[in-house]
């Protein structure tokens, strides 16, 4: 009996995992940086991209790839936290997820002053690779 407990918790324990990156596979445009943590996107859903920081398209394939601003890399998700290595660099880049629904994405940066990422899904017909 608890080995068939053991089992049914990896079990449940993979089945969330693979959700949450689910969750984040697709393209997200970038709207804005914002100081300190944001877990709401309450009053941020009817903003557009008018930062000072610029545009760009982050997006997370189903393989635990991704591509920003022209840069790949590899992700990794773990208790809510996003773990992106770009190629070109030999740190990770860890970023707290504090929320990620079908129409938006909230990063929050732990690293230098904390800073929350706000990003909008781009509809689009499916995100192959």
């Amino acid at each position: 009996m608890f080995q068939l407990k053991s089992i049914l918790f990896y079990f449940l324990l993979f089945l969330i995992i693979s959700c949450s990156s689910n969750k984040l596979s697709g393209s997200w445009e970038f709207i804005d940086i914002y100081d300190g943590e944001i877990r709401h996107t309450d009053t941020l859903k009817t903003k557009t991209n008018n930062s000072r920081y610029g545009t760009g398209i982050l997006t997370f394939y189903k393989d635990k790839t991704f591509i920003s601003m022209g840069n790949s890399g590899t992700y990794q998700i773990g208790n809510n936290l996003l773990k992106m290595k770009y190629n070109d660099d030999e740190n990770i880049t860890p970023m707290k997820i504090s929320r990620v629904d079908r129409n938006h994405l909230l990063l929050f940066s732990m690293a230098g002053s904390p800073k929350t990422w706000f990003y909008k899904k781009v509809k689009e017909k499916e995100n192959k690779k």
